[in-house]
């Protein structure tokens, strides 16, 4: 007994949700009639006011015509010429009708969802497009970076570079010095400061001392221009561990000092030191000059 009543009791909820659908459907058809018919009204109303203003228009420029036509000066005497009225032309607008099925219209409206979906979904593809060229350029953008980065780290350590600007001449002012106290009367005893081998090996050692600092400040100002993040795969190339961004640089000169050109020995640092005493006048020499003239003898650069 139970089975029969449930069938029925679904079946009546079922008609009870098909009554609710279809009074659904008729009042969005209701609405949607209405929405139409406000269109069309607004329509209506702009016609007449387009159709207001043609008729003042017409009518002022009748009225110009007769008082051009009644004036007592026309050669035309006092006839009325009035301006001829044609038959009223164009065609009417087309507007939704009771006649037309249901339908039609749904289709219509359908239809014109469709091209729009459609049309949204042309520009989402464009946009994807868009997108995915400008993560390409961007990827490509960085890739000519790193190289451009690593082409500058393998110039930097291999010395290809220009200089910009004079270094001082440490070469000339040796000669001149050591000249200078030639002239003065310092005595020539054998290998006493090595003559003249020993000042050409200490000038050389201070030329090379001297392009060493120009090279390591040229380098420090390249690299403070870059950021610690510009400095990591400098670092990562030589193996130097990153720090502070001012010993992180300093490492980094004295290791690309290094590959230019080498280590500096302590003989090296040496001669830079005894390059300062060639300035130095020897009092002992010139008081060997005076007292004996005939024994003494001079350096000759």
């Amino acid at each position: 007994m139970d089975l029969p009543k449930q069938v029925t009791d679904k079946q009546v909820n079922e008609d009870a949700l098909f009554a609710l659908k279809q009074e659904i459907n008729e009042m969005k058809l209701s609405s949607y009639a209405k929405v139409n018919l406000e269109k069309e009204v607004v329509g209506l109303k702009k016609e007449v006011s387009l159709l207001r203003g043609r008729n003042e228009q017409a009518t002022t420029e009748a009225n110009q015509w007769r008082d051009e036509a009644l004036r007592p000066v026309n050669k035309r005497g006092s006839v009325a010429v009035n301006t001829p009225e044609g038959p009223v032309r164009g065609t009417p607008k087309p507007r939704w009708t009771d006649n037309v099925p249901e339908v039609d219209k749904w289709r219509e409206e359908y239809r014109n969802l469709r091209n729009l979906h459609q049309l949204a979904n042309i520009e989402a593809e464009d946009l994807k497009k868009k997108r995915v060229e400008a993560e390409v350029k961007r990827m490509e953008a960085e890739q000519q970076v790193k190289k451009l980065e690593e082409k500058m780290s393998k110039l930097t350590a291999s010395g290809e570079k220009t200089r910009m600007g004079e270094g001082t001449n440490l070469k000339e002012r040796l000669e001149e010095v050591a000249l200078r106290s030639a002239r003065k009367g310092v005595k020539a005893t054998p290998n006493r400061f090595g003559g003249k081998a020993f000042v050409a090996e200490a000038s050389n050692t201070a030329t090379e001392v001297n392009d060493r600092e120009e090279f390591i400040e040229e380098e420090k100002k390249k690299l403070r221009m870059l950021r610690k993040a510009g400095l990591e795969p400098l670092c990562k190339e030589a193996g130097i561990k990153v720090g502070r961004v001012e010993e992180t640089i300093c490492e980094l000169v004295q290791y690309r000092a290094k590959l230019r050109f080498g280590s500096l020995s302590r003989e090296g640092v040496a001669a830079k030191e005894a390059c300062s005493f060639v300035d130095v006048e020897d009092d002992t020499s010139k008081e060997t000059r005076d007292g004996e003239n005939v024994d003494e003898r001079f350096v000759e650069l």
